[in-house]
């Protein structure tokens, strides 16, 4: 129940950082912390649940729920904003209703997206995807691109000069980039291996009556 309250808290607090930002540099300084925050908070939920014996299948589809909706909201408001092109939340979005698709046919079946049960058998797959390295690493550079992003909006309400502002933005498409090809390489394990699902029988077939 604790992670729960936790993972719903922000769904309701990226629409509230959404509302602040381009509100003044106070309000844009307010929402970047924010936006650290929510990002922080995806570890918290999944700590919590182990601490308080609330893991399971139906907390972690929830948290991962909360995390695309969390995640989305963002990444249509900063392209809204013109921080980066239509089509980073495009490919992103699309990445994403694919592989939960999947995992939503896997999980009729009793298979997870991560922990033991999960829906990914080959060890390069379990490490890519459902890996504590790779899942650290990708929230890491989730919330290093937010919250950089979020920096530019800030800076710009300020008197910063050209020339930094040109090498600020460098930097920000080498995050959004980076970050959305990460996403593309934790998505292909999930598709490879669920592709019986989507194609048929002769990849992923029917289990023998007992």
């Amino acid at each position: 129940m604790k992670a729960a309250i936790i993972t719903l808290s922000r769904v309701i607090l990226v629409f509230v950082i959404v509302a602040l930002f381009q509100r003044g540099y106070y309000l844009n300084v307010l929402a970047t912390l924010l936006t650290a925050v929510i990002i922080a908070m995806d570890a918290l939920d999944g700590y919590i649940a182990r601490q308080y014996g609330e893991t399971s299948a139906q907390g972690a589809a929830l948290d991962i729920l909360g995390d695309r909706i969390v995640e989305n909201v963002l990444w249509i408001y900063f392209a809204c904003v013109g921080e980066y092109s239509f089509w980073v939340p495009a490919i992103v979005i699309s990445r994403d209703v694919v592989v939960d698709n999947l995992r939503s046919m896997a999980f009729a079946e009793g298979k997870t997206a991560f922990g033991e049960t999960t829906m990914q058998k080959a060890e390069w797959a379990k490490l890519l995807v459902s890996s504590r390295v790779s899942r650290g690493l990708y929230a890491a550079a989730k919330g290093g691109c937010f919250t950089y992003l979020g920096l530019i909006i800030t800076l710009r309400s300020t008197e910063v000069s050209a020339l930094w502002m040109d090498y600020l933005m460098s930097i920000k498409y080498t995050l959004v980039y980076g970050t959305v090809v990460f996403c593309l390489l934790r998505g292909f394990p999930v598709v490879w291996e669920g592709r019986g699902y989507l194609l048929g029988s002769s990849l992923n077939p029917p289990r023998a009556s007992s």
